[in-house]
């Protein structure tokens, strides 16, 4: 199985244990491997801790994909899916197997089913929308790609807006088209809800003891600021409005992450759920 080119994709919900498996797997396994980032959060130099980025300095295997984007920027699946092919072809020049490790959902897609539009796409009509009524706006000219949206999403919102004014067609109608970029062996890590909730529990008051609360400080003020909360990434929003806000209280504020935390790993459940139907 060493001379053939294939790949190994482990995913899950956030907090489930798939970078100890990663681990676990470089330690143990006869084939030498090296580590594609699967995380959008993981890729932004300044977040580190509360996304839980592994320590790339002591890590035994090379890691791809972190820490690739100094400034606020988004990093599109198409641009995503390029870089994850070029790395593959790379990784296995080397002799070793690619091993993709995350759990942003619309990446991991990627790598099965190409991103149907291209960048080019403008959003700049979608973008003539008031932020609260874009999810009605989407939800007017196609219902069921706003279903599957959330109505804070205000990217995907704007791109599905984005898509059906420029090619006039549904975004729902676009449907994905089954083209794995390469033979792959795909693990998808659980836990028992009420274990995996425990550990998130668990793992945000780590996060706020070893120093997230200072990892965020320095960018108050910044770029930064306005793109976490556009962004939305899990547990920085609530830390950046702890600071601004009179009332600070860290237990409510650990609170508030945790059950975003759990909430954010129960959607990555449904869409795998989604995603497992696709892939079969």
């Amino acid at each position: 199985m060493h001379n053939q080119r294939y790949i190994v994709v482990i995913t899950g919900p956030t907090g489930v244990g798939k970078s100890a498996l990663a681990d676990q797997l470089a330690l143990e396994s006869q084939i030498p491997i090296e580590i594609i980032n699967a995380d959008m959060g993981q890729m932004y130099t300044p977040l580190s801790i509360g996304t839980a980025k592994p320590d790339l300095g002591a890590a035994p295997v090379p890691h791809h994909l972190f820490n690739i984007l100094d400034e606020p920027s988004y990093y599109t699946v198409v641009q995503y899916r390029k870089a994850v092919q070029q790395l593959i072809e790379e990784i296995w020049q080397r002799n070793a197997l690619p091993v993709i490790v995350g759990g942003s959902s619309f990446y991991i897609q990627s790598l099965f089913f190409p991103p149907l539009q291209e960048e080019g796409i403008p959003l700049c009509q979608a973008q003539e929308y008031p932020q609260e009524s874009l999810w009605d706006v989407v939800y007017a000219i196609d219902p069921e790609r706003a279903a599957a949206i959330n109505k804070n999403d205000t990217y995907r919102l704007q791109r599905a807006l984005a898509i059906w004014h420029t090619t006039g067609k549904k975004p729902s109608a676009l449907k994905p088209i089954y083209n794995p970029m390469a033979p792959f062996i795909f693990i998808y890590v659980t836990r028992d809800r009420a274990e995996l909730y425990a550990r998130i529990n668990e793992r945000v008051q780590e996060m706020l003891m070893h120093g997230w609360l200072q990892e965020v400080q320095p960018l108050l003020g910044t770029a930064w600021e306005a793109f976490i909360h556009k962004k939305k990434i899990i547990g920085y929003p609530d830390i950046i409005d702890y600071y601004r806000s009179e009332q600070q209280d860290r237990d409510v504020l650990c609170d508030a992450i945790a059950q975003k935390t759990r909430h954010y790993a129960k959607r990555q459940e449904i869409f795998w759920r989604r995603l497992e139907r696709m892939l079969h």
